[in-house]
């Protein structure tokens, strides 16, 4: 009888875990199709994800909610800077109404928590990730919202140093942010070692599009330095991570190989 009563709760506690496994599967696949469509520099099919996620019918949690955010975050950037986005300004206003979104379901998690700084850490990154966007639609906005995006990422990476998130936010607003809006190359380059190191260090570096955008800028800023051998060694770590990843690949190990 006690083997039998083990072995019930066992099978449900398998049953429970099924559904935990079917639960998240969904976001799994999505994160995976938004992945391999970065790696081919294919940006605007990520709009059929987004779309999918806007049209689910339960109420969005906070993990959904973040994971839309963050294809929002690549695409809006996308969006604001290629003339093949059709509607750049829709795009931003429905990033910034799932940011309401996502703020509203932060209140759900306990208060004072590790989780709970994380969270509000990536809302405050976001927020200024498309305080960005909006002065790259509209440059009258510059002034007001350049200090509002700095003191955000700012913010952001005080409420939760070991947000990767939003040190390698912090990391973008530094290194393209002018310098008399409190932008600095040096800040740029130290936020996107942090990020990496932080994704390194927590597994988060595996299959995330995210980790590669971060060598990217890592990269960047060293060019701009024009330490060419550390260029080379972020774009070595890039291929031996994703050796498909084809604007790497194709065009900028070739390029940088030229200039030697």
């Amino acid at each position: 009888m006690a083997f039998m009563r083990s072995r019930f709760f066992i099978l449900i506690a398998a049953f429970f875990a099924s559904l935990v496994a079917l639960a998240d599967s969904p976001l799994k696949v999505s994160s995976d199709s938004v992945y391999y469509r970065y790696i081919r520099h294919d940006i605007e099919a990520w709009r059929p994800v987004i779309d999918s996620l806007h049209d689910a019918k339960p109420k969005k949690s906070v993990e959904t909610l973040d994971f839309l955010l963050s294809l929002e975050y690549g695409y809006v950037a996308w969006c604001v800077s290629d003339t093949a986005c059709a509607q750049p300004e829709k795009a931003l206003d429905d990033a910034i109404t799932d940011l309401e979104s996502f703020q509203e379901a932060i209140k759900s998690v306990p208060d004072k928590t590790l989780t709970r700084r994380m969270l509000e850490s990536k809302a405050r990154s976001y927020y200024s990730a498309f305080l960005a966007y909006q002065m790259k639609l509209n440059t009258v906005r510059a002034i007001i919202n350049g200090w509002r995006c700095v003191n955000n990422a700012k913010n952001a990476v005080t409420t939760s140093p070991d947000c990767w998130f939003s040190q390698l936010e912090y990391g973008n607003v530094m290194h393209y942010m002018p310098m008399f809006l409190g932008g600095s190359k040096i800040n740029a380059r130290k936020a996107y070692i942090s990020a990496i190191k932080i994704m390194d260090d927590s597994g988060e570096n595996d299959k995330n599009w995210l980790y590669l955008h971060a060598l990217l800028c890592l990269a960047d800023c060293y060019k701009q330095e024009k330490d060419f051998s550390n260029v080379q060694l972020c774009y070595d770590r890039i291929l031996a991570v994703e050796p498909d990843f084809a604007l790497v690949r194709d065009s900028l190990a070739p390029s940088l190989a030229r200039q030697k």
